[in-house]
């Protein structure tokens, strides 16, 4: 007979704690990514150009990022950067509303803290990505990201109506506020996960970062070039 943990990953205490702090994650970020430019429009007056800037920089951590972060990630205990990152991300989002409250607010700290929260969120993606096979075993992976791709559904159906919601009711500066403190809950949820870490690999045992780049972006430009062979 399988035990209730087995039966249901709802059921698995760590999972519903890790599942809660990635649904917070994606939800809160929804009203923010809206508020932040209706601050830059509305209260800092920005212009086309500067709010594109914002837009931009918001982009471009992926870019930058993503390939060095999932090297990295692999060689580090991935539940504490899971939590640096969501605290810096809250400190990040927390500093506008406490800047606009004293009329400090500037449109550099809007493009650094797009920059910040953009980078934090690739690298702690990366890391909570890696961290699910240290939770479960392989047999409840599959399950495992079946529920995580509802929490990231929820987000989008139901992201922009509460983003409208609650910048309407609250403003757009506070709004910003809200997404911090559900960046503390992601950080609260993942503190309370009792599932042990495995340790990384010694750096002997393993090819060098620099290396698995390069393996990651030969991998993307093979999938690359298979794409552009079956469109063509």
């Amino acid at each position: 007979m399988k035990s209730s943990a087995d039966s249901s990953l709802w059921r698995h205490r760590d999972f519903r704690l890790y599942w809660a702090g990635q649904a917070s994650d994606v939800l809160g970020s929804s009203p923010s990514s809206v508020a932040i430019s209706l601050v830059a429009v509305v209260s800092l007056h920005a212009t086309t150009w500067e709010a594109a800037v914002l837009a931009a920089v918001h982009k471009t951590p992926p870019l930058l990022f993503s390939l060095p972060a999932g090297a990295w990630c692999d060689r580090v205990r991935k539940r504490p950067l899971m939590m640096a990152t969501s605290l810096i991300s809250a400190a990040a989002m927390a500093s506008i509303p406490l800047a606009a409250s004293y009329d400090r607010l500037t449109l550099m700290q809007l493009w650094v803290a797009a920059f910040v929260v953009g980078s934090c969120h690739v690298v702690g993606m990366a890391a909570s990505l890696s961290y699910i096979p240290h939770l479960l075993p392989p047999r409840r992976l599959l399950e495992a990201d079946a529920k995580l791709a509802s929490a990231n559904t929820l987000a989008d159906i139901g992201g922009p109506a509460l983003a409208g919601a609650l910048i309407g009711l609250i403003g757009a500066a506070r709004a910003v506020a809200a997404d911090a403190v559900s960046y503390l809950v992601t950080a609260w949820c993942t503190l309370r996960i009792r599932s042990p870490e495995t340790a990384p690999s010694p750096r002997t045992a393993r090819p060098s970062l620099r290396s698995e780049i390069r393996a990651g972006r030969g991998v993307l430009l093979g999938r690359r070039a298979v794409v552009g062979h079956f469109v063509s």
